[in-house]
């Protein structure tokens, strides 16, 4: 089953498991690509499935900067502008704001869990900000229960979800198929 048939169906968890170097970050970007040609997003999604108002706004978050960094090359596709990589550094100079005017951001999940307790920064987005979430190396702890990154999922509950992995089960770390 695809992963355009499991959001026609509405099913917000979806797991995209294919081998290491065999594309699944241009598989996210052409799903991105084509949600944003057609101004999908959540209030679309939950109407009357006609284009929307406005084009999706996407969350593109992994655990390491180098996959952040490496997905904003791969999303090149988009206008520069339609792109935001969210690092400390940039909140910051924002004056602790995080970039809002953007389609794509990317980022690490340790650079959302900065700030005061209940006050991270993933929390100055609204939970239903991001209408699809993608989740790059989702075996990395994302999916797991105690995962202080599971947080962050549960926060955007309302956007669609899609992990990313080439392994997607595994004993030391979370199953990821109960999640997704």
């Amino acid at each position: 089953r695809g992963v355009a048939d499991a959001g026609a169906e509405k099913q917000r968890r979806i797991l995209l498991t294919l081998a290491t170097g065999t594309g699944k970050t241009f598989i996210a970007f052409q799903i991105a690509w084509k949600l944003f040609k057609a101004r999908w997003n959540l209030q679309a999604a939950e109407g009357d499935g006609r284009p929307g108002a406005r084009t999706p706004r996407i969350l593109f978050i992994t655990d390491r900067n180098i996959l952040a960094n490496q997905g904003l090359i791969d999303f090149s596709g988009f206008d520069e502008h339609a792109l935001a990589r969210v690092t400390p550094k940039a909140i910051h100079r924002r004056d602790d704001k995080v970039p809002t005017n953007a389609t794509v951001f990317f980022t690490i999940y340790e650079t959302l869990m900065q700030g005061e307790p209940g006050r991270e920064f993933y929390r100055q987005y609204a939970p239903d900000f991001f209408d699809l979430v993608i989740i790059d190396e989702c075996h990395r702890g994302g999916a797991k229960d105690e995962s202080t990154w599971r947080q962050i999922l549960e926060y955007f509950e309302p956007a669609y979800q899609l992990g990313m992995t080439a392994t997607p089960k595994r004993d030391v770390n979370a199953d990821t198929y109960r999640y997704f």
